[in-house]
């Protein structure tokens, strides 16, 4: 009988054991928000994740999201819809996804375009 008896609390505790390490479906879908993003009149540079060495710089815009303090160079191509025109400050509305399961050679993050909030001649 007590052998019985311990063999139900392993058992119970086997189980919730199991149930507590199961990942939530959370955890693998999309986050999908609406985000203030600037980009800045000036370019700067950025290594492509293919250059370890950091022997190949490339030119691109730079970008803070609202809340920020740091700029971030990113392609040019980084926002869908968007055309960077040298020489302008943008604030954009943009729909940023951060990917659940990203592919192993891009970004967790997507910027697409929603609207233009102000464009800016710096000369």
């Amino acid at each position: 009988m007590k052998t019985l008896k311990i063999w139900r609390i392993a058992f119970m505790m086997l189980a919730a054991f199991f149930l507590a390490s199961c990942s939530s479906d959370d955890d693998n879908e999309d986050k999908v928000e609406q985000v203030t993003l600037y980009v800045s009149a000036e370019t700067g540079t950025y290594y492509d994740l293919f250059d370890a060495k950091g022997e190949f710089p490339m030119e691109g815009m730079q970008i803070q999201e609202k809340g920020e303090t740091r700029w971030r160079c990113v392609s040019f191509l980084t926002i869908t819809g968007f055309t960077y025109k040298r020489g302008n400050e943008y604030e954009l509305l943009v729909k940023k996804t951060t990917l659940a399961n990203p592919p192993q050679d891009s970004s967790i993050i997507r910027y697409e375009l929603i609207r233009i909030v102000s464009q800016t001649k710096v000369e």
